[in-house]
């Protein structure tokens, strides 16, 4: 498996890793404090398109009220207002960060070392 793009790499630290750890493994530094606790993206079974509409997140159903993760999409969206091309872009990142969290999942099975 090669690098992944950098502009996955960049979103996941800025959005994810707080919760979910560098390597993916739910150990965040706001991970204590968090009820129920980040998953481990590292033991996930979700592949692209399922990762794509977790992390997407505006399609989820909420009837018991809201989720532990924030809805990502919308977050995206929201910052590239004004953009022609704004919900396109949107999906894009979301697929790009659902990218990187198959990567650090195929760098855990390997047992190589994570980011």
């Amino acid at each position: 498996m090669g690098q992944p793009p950098q502009h996955g790499v960049d979103l996941y630290v800025r959005h994810c890793a707080s919760c979910h750890g560098v390597a993916g493994r739910g150990d965040g530094p706001a991970a204590e404090a968090l009820v129920p606790r980040p998953s481990d993206l590292t033991r996930s079974s979700a592949e692209l398109p399922e990762l794509m509409r977790v992390i997407d997140g505006r399609r989820t159903i909420r009837a018991h009220g809201s989720s532990a993760m924030p809805v990502w999409g919308a977050v995206f969206e929201a910052a590239l207002e004004g953009d022609a091309r704004q919900h396109r872009n949107a999906l894009r990142s979301v697929q790009v960060l659902a990218e990187y969290v198959l990567h650090l999942r195929a760098l855990g099975a390997r047992g190589e070392p994570t980011p």
